[in-house]
């Protein structure tokens, strides 16, 4: 009997309760926790579109918007203004040939009824357009080019002006000679100008000596030559310096429109002849 009861004591644990343990073989490892779930933000609800107003503007608001509107409009205008003002208000550059009133003609090409001239008063190189019907311009020939249309008796209109880049080899070869006929047409000009008035440049250098050929030696001739009188004609000074004063100073001026940026200038200093 106390056998029995003792056994009938005996507590057996039960699986199903979760408070107690199990020990030995029946351990099991408990499971690994998991994350909480991400939970969606709520959207913001859309405001139910209201009904659209239909208000007018008072008179004071509606002055308000005009006088707005209007300086706006009114800024844009005087930009407008200022633009247009600044495109129209360039002064444009006019032509040196607009101020010359006679050229000499170098070259009259017939089938292409252009003349290759060269203006006295600045020696400009330019293109003139013929008139019709008229004979062959010859070389070193005198015309008119002025604005007055009148008096162009050869030439129907400018077309622009050229340099010596531009012109064929015979009018290169030709424009020396019609330098030097101008040169000698207005001796008296040149002779009161350069020849008789040119003087010391540096301590080291005689105007003469811009002339082609022309060194320190031969300049103090041409100046002791000139004494206190000076040179009556081109002819004189040729005689008692033993030279060709036209041709020298005619290769000085196309020097000069070979390379625009030589100085000094004798084309500036010299021209135009004064009548």
């Amino acid at each position: 009997m106390s056998g029995v009861r003792r056994d009938r004591n005996i507590k057996i644990p039960s699986r199903g309760n979760k408070g107690e343990r199990s020990s030995g073989s029946e351990h099991r490892p408990s499971r690994p926790a998991e994350g909480r779930a991400t939970v969606p933000k709520a959207q913001p609800k859309k405001a139910a579109p209201q009904p659209r107003k239909n208000t007018t503007p008072g008179d004071g608001e509606r002055k308000q918007n005009n006088r707005q509107g209007g300086q706006r409009s009114g800024g844009q205008r005087q930009g407008g203004q200022r633009s247009g003002g600044q495109r129209g208000g360039r002064p444009q550059q006019k032509s040196p040939l607009m101020e010359e009133s006679w050229a000499r003609v170098i070259d009259h090409d017939t089938a292409e009824n252009v003349v290759v001239a060269i203006s006295e008063g600045q020696m400009l190189l330019c293109r003139l357009e013929p008139k019709g019907g008229i004979e062959t311009l010859l070389t070193t020939s005198r015309v008119y080019i002025g604005n007055d249309a009148s008096k162009r008796v050869n030439i129907e209109r400018v077309l622009g002006m050229t340099n010596l880049g531009r012109v064929a080899n015979h009018v290169k070869s030709d424009l020396p000679l019609v330098i030097q006929i101008f040169i000698e047409e207005n001796e008296k000009h040149f002779i009161d100008t350069f020849f008789n008035r040119a003087g010391n440049m540096s301590l080291k250098q005689h105007a003469f000596e811009l002339l082609a050929g022309v060194g320190n030696k031969k300049a103090m001739q041409m100046v002791d030559a000139r004494g206190s009188s000076g040179f009556e004609s081109l002819a004189a000074l040729n005689e008692s310096c033993n030279i060709d004063a036209a041709d020298l100073l005619a290769k000085r001026f196309l020097v000069e429109l070979d390379d625009r940026n030589i100085q000094p200038r004798l084309i500036d200093l010299l021209l135009p002849v004064k009548a």
